[in-house]
């Protein structure tokens, strides 16, 4: 697929990478009463802003609708590799502006029982991977609150650069946050990956 010309999902096969123990499954209509058991709560959406009022099983089904048939958008089901279990989260590539080939990423592990384990980490691995060799992007970018230390581990892990702080960007849970912006460039990834390639060889 051109970067110029964007499509919907012309298809739904997964992606992974060899010795990834999840992949990223296009989002389905099907996946909405497992994003149900999450989505609403608290504990799980802390970290994300848009999320302060309850969603229905309506709102999310025409959600997953909409991504679906987007040309900016592309949401994943997490899922393990090999197994036909419960969905573990979501994580999608939002507000890709295809002039400039640059997206925004964002991530959900929904499943308490899978949080801890490194599976977040794995999904934004794939998710810029998908990005990059799959759309032809050129930027990926994220945002998270200032005191989320593990989003900001995970970033600096997987070699994105922090490109400023926004102040008072959101107004959440009665009061004002930071927000922290990170972003890779195809040819940081693309060394990256050519450099592991060389370490383990």
């Amino acid at each position: 697929m051109s970067p110029t010309e964007p499509t919907p999902f012309d298809d739904d096969a997964p992606f992974s990478l060899p010795h990834a123990s999840i992949r990223l499954r296009p989002i389905a209509e099907h996946d909405v009463d497992a994003i149900m058991t999450w989505i609403n709560d608290p504990e799980i959406t802390r970290n994300f802003a848009a999320f302060s009022e309850p969603i229905s099983r309506e709102q999310e089904l025409a959600f997953i609708r909409r991504m679906r048939a987007s040309r900016l958008d592309r949401l994943f089901a997490i899922e393990r590799v090999g197994e036909d279990g419960p969905l573990i989260g979501t994580a999608g590539l939002h507000q890709i502006y295809w002039p400039a080939r640059n997206g925004r990423l964002g991530l959900m592990i929904g499943r308490r029982t899978e949080q801890g384990r490194g599976l977040g980490q794995e999904a934004l691995r794939l998710l810029v991977a998908y990005g990059f060799s799959r759309l032809g992007l050129h930027k990926l970018w994220l945002v998270h609150y200032a005191d989320n230390g593990r989003m900001r581990h995970i970033a600096g892990k997987l070699g994105f650069h922090q490109e400023g702080v926004l102040r008072d960007e959101y107004f959440h849970a009665e009061r004002w946050h930071d927000m922290v912006r990170h972003a890779i460039l195809e040819p940081e990834w693309r060394a990256a990956r050519l450099g592991s390639a060389a370490d383990a060889g």
